[in-house]
C-alpha cells in the first residue's frame, strides 16, 4: 500500500513537470506601418485591461472590490512586463523606439482620472497627445482557470495509468490577449495581435503573462523598423 502510494505521488511530480503549453494566434501588420514607424521616437504602452476568471470556491474568498484590485494588479504587470521584452527584443542592438516608462504613464493617466477598462473609449488621438508619444500599445488579457491543480494532477496520473493511448493533459491556466498598436498622428491601427494560449500543471497567471508578452514582443515590426 506504502509502495503504490509512494509510486502515485512519484507519477504526480513527473505529470507536474511535463505540463502543457497550447496556443493560437492571429497577427496583422499594416502596410503603413514602415511609413508611421519612421517618424515614431516614443511609444506608451498602456496598462492591460484584465479580467480574470477564478473558480467559484476562489470567487468566494474575494468581494467585487479584492476582485477588481486583483485585475489591476495583474494589468500593471503585464504592462511592466511588456516594457521589459520591448527593450530586450525590439531595442536588443540599437534603440528603434523609445518607450515612455511605465510609471510617467500611468501617472499622467491617474492625473486625468482614466482606469485600464476606460481606455477603449478614448481615442488614440487623444491618448498619445496627453501621454506626448507619438504611437499608443493598449491591451486586453482574460485569463481563467478552468481546474485545479490537484484535479488536473489526478487526472493526469489516471490517464498515465489507464488510459495511456489519450494524450494531452488539460490546461490548468488560460490565457487570451489581444493587443493593438495606434498611430498617435493618425489614429491609424498599424499592428494587431491576438493570442490564445494555454499552460498546464504547475503554472500559474503569472506563467500566463510572461509567456504572452515574450512572444508577442518578438513579433512586433519595429524590429524591422
Amino acid at each position: 500500500m506504502k509502495m503504490r502510494r509512494a509510486f502515485l505521488m512519484m507519477m504526480v511530480l513527473v505529470v507536474l513537470g511535463l505540463g502543457s503549453c497550447n496556443y493560437s494566434r492571429n497577427m496583422y501588420t499594416s502596410p503603413a506601418f514602415s511609413a508611421a514607424a519612421k517618424h515614431h521616437k516614443t511609444i506608451a504602452i498602456l496598462p492591460f485591461d484584465v479580467q480574470v476568471g477564478l473558480r467559484p470556491n476562489q470567487m468566494r474568498r474575494l468581494t467585487p472590490e479584492g476582485l477588481y484590485a486583483l485585475e489591476l494588479q495583474h494589468g500593471r504587470a503585464v504592462q511592466s512586463a511588456f516594457q521589459i521584452h520591448f527593450l530586450k527584443k525590439v531595442n536588443k542592438k540599437e534603440e528603434k523606439v523609445l518607450v515612455q516608462d511605465v510609471n510617467v504613464t500611468n501617472s499622467i493617466l491617474k492625473e486625468h482620472d482614466i482606469q485600464p477598462e476606460e481606455l477603449s473609449s478614448y481615442p488614440a488621438t487623444e491618448l498619445a497627445q496627453m501621454l506626448g508619444v507619438d504611437a499608443v500599445l493598449v491591451g486586453s488579457l482574460t485569463t481563467d482557470k478552468p481546474v485545479s491543480t490537484a484535479v488536473a494532477a489526478l487526472y493526469a496520473v489516471y490517464t498515465f495509468l489507464y488510459t495511456p493511448y489519450v494524450g494531452g493533459i488539460g490546461p490548468t491556466n488560460t490565457g487570451n490577449t489581444v493587443m493593438r498598436i495606434y498611430d498617435g498622428a493618425s489614429g491609424d491601427l498599424l499592428w494587431s495581435y491576438d493570442k490564445v494560449l494555454s499552460r498546464g500543471l504547475g503554472s500559474d497567471t503569472h506563467h500566463i503573462i510572461r509567456a504572452i508578452t515574450r512572444k508577442a514582443s518578438k513579433k512586433i515590426p519595429y524590429s524591422q523598423k
